[in-house]
Order: structure tokens, then sequence, then C-alpha cells
């Protein structure tokens, strides 16, 4: 395989994965958590610009 070919199959793959992670609301969200940018909690992490500071109360 050179590289055009490798590079070409890269970029769909890139592709397939961006439409199934944009095809809702939830799946982009869960993707951010699969990918660690967001905690389960829907938190960014600290590493990305996150709190570091826990919250009191979500509900405040």
């Amino acid at each position: 395989m050179v590289q055009g070919e490798r590079n070409l199959k890269i970029m769909k793959a890139i592709e397939a994965k961006t439409n199934r992670v944009l095809a809702s609301k939830q799946a982009a969200r869960q993707s951010l958590v699969d990918e660690g940018i967001y905690t389960k909690d829907g938190d960014l992490r600290v590493e990305f610009g996150g709190s570091s500071e826990k919250r009191a109360s979500k509900t405040a």
C-alpha cells in the first residue's frame, strides 16, 4: 500500500467515526466522555479547562 492509499483509508475512517459521533447530541456527548474530555457526570476535565474544585451541588 502506498502512502496515498493509506491516507485515503485513514480519512475514510475519520469521516465514518465523525458521522457516527454527530448522529445525535447524546452520541456526541458519549464520545467526549469515552475520549476522556468530559467526566461521566458531564464536567469538563481539568486538563481541558475544567474547574479543579469539586462542585458543592449540581442543582445550585
